[in-house]
């Protein structure tokens, strides 16, 4: 049994930002893998960021492109293929498309949390998204992201307190506007190559704004110590990082959980 435990997403309870791993440690393994998930709770995560897809027969799957060609030079969409389909396809000497089922069962016994970023939505994935989240749990350590803010809307018709977050990529959208419309919990901007230096897009208005509106905020991946160390010092709720352990290194002067 792992001595880990899941961390509060509230950051004033567990006293520092939510250390988030972008596809899990994808700088060192495969994105959306089990081995990044693993390396990821070693590299002291908070949560995992990862990526949902659906096949053909309505399996949610943890993929972030929606065909094969990137990382296994098939050229399939993934929503073409049965998940049966999708074992054959990809070669047994590489690492497996997982299933959602798989990642909550690998993030229960990793004690991390949930950030889940939807690709696709369909009722029939949904149900087996949420009933996961439910038997496993794992509703109280996740968080539903997506650029599809309708989709944020019927996960919070079937789950009123089940956490929702918004991705934009404008700098010019009102954040809080597009959260309140659909009653999500947190903003997400995902500005990572908006700027030089992104963090001061972050300005104090934008963040009275935001804060203004009780709106958590949950930033883009970032790699850089200045800028995560600036988020950090901004008191941002969630930064995403392929380095979960740059992340760790400097942020972990706050208070951490018993």
């Amino acid at each position: 049994m792992t001595s880990r435990h899941f961390t509060p997403l509230d950051r004033s309870v567990s006293g520092h930002v939510l250390r988030i791993a972008h596809r899990g440690a994808s700088a060192y393994a495969r994105e959306n893998a089990a081995g990044s998930l693993k390396i990821a709770a070693d590299m002291h995560a908070d949560m995992v960021e990862v990526d949902i897809r659906i096949t053909a027969d309505d399996r949610p799957v943890i993929a972030h492109d929606d065909t094969l060609k990137r990382l296994y030079n098939i050229p399939a969409a993934i929503s073409d293929l049965t998940l049966r389909d999708l074992g054959t396809a990809i070669p047994s000497t590489a690492d497996p498309i997982l299933t959602f089922e798989e990642v909550a069962l690998s993030c229960v016994a990793l004690r991390l949390g949930l950030y889940l970023d939807i690709k696709d939505w369909n009722a029939a994935a949904a149900r087996i998204i949420l009933r996961t989240l439910d038997s496993f749990e794992l509703t109280n350590y996740t968080i539903v992201g997506s650029t599809r803010p309708d989709w944020l809307a019927e996960v919070k018709s079937h789950r009123p307190h089940l956490r929702t977050s918004v991705l934009f990529g404008s700098v010019h959208v009102d954040p809080v506007m597009l959260a309140q419309s659909v009653k999500a919990d947190y903003v997400h901007p995902c500005w990572e190559n908006a700027a030089p230096e992104p963090h001061l897009l972050l300005t104090e208005a934008w963040m009275n704004h935001v804060r203004g509106a009780k709106l958590g905020i949950v930033t883009w991946h970032e790699e850089r110590p200045a800028e995560i160390t600036a988020l950090n010092n901004l008191g941002v709720d969630g930064i995403c990082s392929d380095t979960p352990d740059v992340l760790y290194n400097l942020t972990s002067g706050s208070t951490e959980i018993a």
